[in-house]
């Protein structure tokens, strides 16, 4: 006699967000949240100089990263987002930019007070 699936129950940070915000608020709120940690990152390294090129890389792969988590860990399915194209570019200024403001305004202050003559 074959057995009966176990139906699947939803994780519990799905059934909270779904009720919430849509797949794609999910997307650009994850994007958000991701400049910020990558911009405080970079500035925990102190990328810059040449090493910034590796810091706007590092805010390049926050920002694909924060498509990959809504889609695989938060279960939004590709299709609510207008596929993976779409959905991949949803947010994806908006990420950059927050990335590179963060990173550039918090550093110029860091230097700016750190550099003040005692």
């Amino acid at each position: 006699m074959p057995k009966k699936p176990i139906p699947e129950e939803p994780l519990p940070w799905n059934q909270f967000w779904r009720s919430k915000i849509t797949p794609e608020d999910l997307i650009y709120y994850t994007r958000l949240i991701f400049a910020f940690i990558g911009a405080a990152i970079a500035l925990a390294f102190n990328f810059w100089g040449p090493l910034g090129l590796v810091g706007f890389f590092l805010g390049v792969v926050f920002v694909v990263v924060s498509y990959l988590i809504p889609i695989y860990v938060l279960g939004v399915n590709p299709g609510e987002v207008g596929g993976h194209g779409k959905g991949l570019m949803k947010g994806l200024g908006t990420g950059l930019l927050m990335f590179l403001v963060l990173w550039f305004l918090v550093f110029n202050f860091v230097y700016y007070y750190t550099a003040l003559p005692p």
